[in-house]
């Protein structure tokens, strides 16, 4: 083989080694940033679960903190502090998750949000449960103070939804947090209509209008998951919550409240209203968690996917680069 014929064969050779070389560096840079953002993906969707977890037991110990300060601290202590353990215990697995590592893996938006839930909002929680305790806050201010927590925490996930890459997990991740405000509503309705009970009558026309917002407020919300959740979480929903004897337990209770709304005289055992409508928030809970077990699962299989569409880019590139290098030496070597 000629000299000149060696230099072209060498020449071609390099180019197309080069050329193979950048094609493969930026496919591989690609396929790996886009499984960063699936690892990302799957640390939202973790978050968002210990979120559920946490405003869960929040929900809880608003309860037995309207009770034990309604009460004038007779009764519902001991529940109160067993409340208080679960809540912590959530709260500790919360933190965990928002690790250092985690939340810089999270966009800016998310980072700052969380920084601050752990550093300023949380932390207040001690602070009011002192005041519980020595029953120096009045009881709308402590119930204001959980609602409003558990609100800010809901508008995390609504937070990590609108920052997620996946068009699907970011749809399921706001499906998500509406379901956990109606939920958060309805948590708010089984205090009001408790009250209700209690003292046979509205007390007041902003409590009863108070009543009427939050139904409406639980049907906005039950409507925009429908629209936001994939079919099979909304017939999971269906099946097991809105078929349910308690939900249509409560349905009965509602229009029996808006119906001697004026008058009162509604002749309900405020624990029975109580036990029924926990029942209905129990088994929303359980569509809680049917949809982060069904966003851990696709997150899943997504970083699979990611992962192996990487691990092809890798072996194609490194064949070519073999095929090249062989076919060069042989060639070379034929002359």
């Amino acid at each position: 083989m000629g000299s000149k014929i060696r230099g072209k064969i060498l020449l071609i050779s390099t180019l197309s080694l080069i050329a193979i070389l950048i094609l493969s560096y930026l496919l591989i840079k690609t396929s790996y940033q886009n499984y960063l953002k699936t690892e990302m993906l799957k640390t939202s969707v973790t978050i968002a679960e210990r979120v559920s977890l946490l405003v869960h037991e929040l929900q809880k110990e608003r309860g037995r903190t309207a009770g034990f300060l309604g009460s004038g601290g007779k009764t519902f202590l001991e529940e109160l502090k067993e409340q208080r353990k679960k809540t912590d215990e959530k709260i500790a697995q919360l933190k965990e998750v928002l690790s250092r590592k985690n939340v810089q893996a999270l966009p800016p938006k998310a980072q700052q949000f969380f920084v601050d839930l752990v550093n300023n909002q949380i932390p207040k929680l001690i602070e009011v449960r002192n005041a519980v305790d020595n029953l120096s806050i009045p009881l709308k201010q402590a119930i204001d103070f959980y609602t409003k927590l558990n609100n800010n925490l809901i508008d995390s996930i609504g937070l990590l939804s609108s920052e997620a890459t996946d068009p699907e997990i970011a749809r399921e991740l706001l499906a998500y947090a509406d379901f956990m405000y109606a939920k958060e509503k309805a948590g708010l309705e089984r205090a009001i209509l408790s009250v209700a009970f209690a003292n046979n009558k509205f007390s007041s026309t902003q409590h009863f209008e108070k009543f009427v917002n939050l139904m409406a407020q639980q049907k906005a919300f039950l409507k925009a998951f429908q629209l936001a959740a994939p079919e099979k979480i909304y017939n999971y929903y269906l099946k097991n919550v809105a078929s349910s004897p308690s939900y249509k337990a409560v349905q009965s209770y509602e229009k029996l409240a808006l119906s001697k709304s004026t008058e009162g005289e509604f002749h309900v055992d405020p624990n029975l209203w109580f036990k029924t409508i926990t029942e209905k928030i129990n088994q929303m809970k359980k569509v809680e968690d049917y949809i982060a077990q069904d966003l851990v699962q696709k997150i899943n299989h997504l970083i699979e996917k990611t992962k192996g569409k990487l691990t092809l880019v890798i072996v194609l590139a490194a064949a070519s680069l073999v095929i090249i290098l062989g076919f060069t030496f042989l060639t070379l070597r034929e002359g």
